[in-house]
């Protein structure tokens, strides 16, 4: 699949691209989202550590506190002082997601390029589907393996896995849900029926993967603390990329191509 000509991959026309789909830049998370995110993890609530295990770790031990948090997630999101992060909405430069999306698309590349498997899930489907299934299409394109695994396992009280095109979602039968259980993604882990070389996904899936030692590409929205600790906290082949991720589908999926042209330009 050729680098489209029409997409630019300078640095200038890819934070110029974010901002404007509103990837990027002011999102629409509040200060006391972002502080109560913070400090829910610290209080250990899984909601907010993702369930990674090396987090939980961390806190237990007492190795993190709220200003060292603060200050993780202002440089992750390219701020210039915690005070900066904690302004009255949250805001991530372009130009460091850009940077964290050059580093995903070697990931991304170094997989498909061997035909590897890769398996996509998510808590933010009304947000990310059309996205993750872009990138999925692109694996099975290139000869590679989707993952998927079986569909009505039991993920919660009246959850199951499900599936929309190749992205594995947390479903009640009524609809597709938003969450941050790690269950869905251990639940494709446990019953796809073969070795997983990436993730790529958000929230719990994304914390699944962490535990289970598998490559990860995860997008961090401003409130999403738990996936910048990991990193901070030496997780092997975690790829974090801070993203706003609450945009609509028709947004983010006009994103999908942008990614796999930088996948196809990236040198290994």
């Amino acid at each position: 699949m050729p680098r489209p000509a029409a997409i630019a991959l300078d640095t200038p026309a890819l934070t110029r691209q974010l901002l404007d789909l509103g990837l990027a830049g002011r999102v629409a998370n509040t200060r006391d989202a972002n502080l109560r995110a913070i400090r829910m993890l610290l209080d250990g609530v899984s909601f907010y550590t993702f369930g990674i295990a090396a987090v939980h770790e961390a806190v237990s031990r007492g190795m993190l506190d709220e200003p060292g948090v603060v200050a993780l997630m202002a440089r992750a999101c390219g701020q210039d002082s915690p005070e900066a992060f904690l302004s009255d909405w949250g805001v991530i430069a372009p130009e460091r997601t850009v940077e964290a999306l050059w580093r995903a698309a070697r990931c991304f590349r170094r997989v498909v390029q061997a035909k590897g498997t890769a398996a996509f899930g998510t808590g933010h489907p009304g947000s990310l589907l059309s996205y993750y299934n872009r990138l999925a299409a692109y694996v099975r394109a290139k000869g590679g393996t989707v993952a998927q695994g079986k569909a009505g396992v039991p993920v919660g009280v009246d959850w199951y896995l499900d599936y929309v095109g190749d992205v594995a979602v947390t479903s009640d039968y009524c609809g597709v849900l938003h969450g941050h259980s790690t269950r869905p993604m251990e639940a494709v882990i446990a019953t796809c029926g073969r070795p997983i070389d990436l993730v790529v996904g958000d929230h719990g899936h994304a914390g699944a993967a962490v535990n289970a030692g598998i490559p990860t590409i995860a997008l961090m929205d401003t409130n999403d603390p738990a996936l910048e600790v990991a990193a901070h906290l030496e997780v092997e082949h975690l790829y974090v990329v801070p993203f706003y991720d609450n945009q609509a589908n028709a947004v983010t999926a006009r994103f999908a191509d942008t990614f796999l042209a930088m996948v196809e330009a990236v040198s290994l």
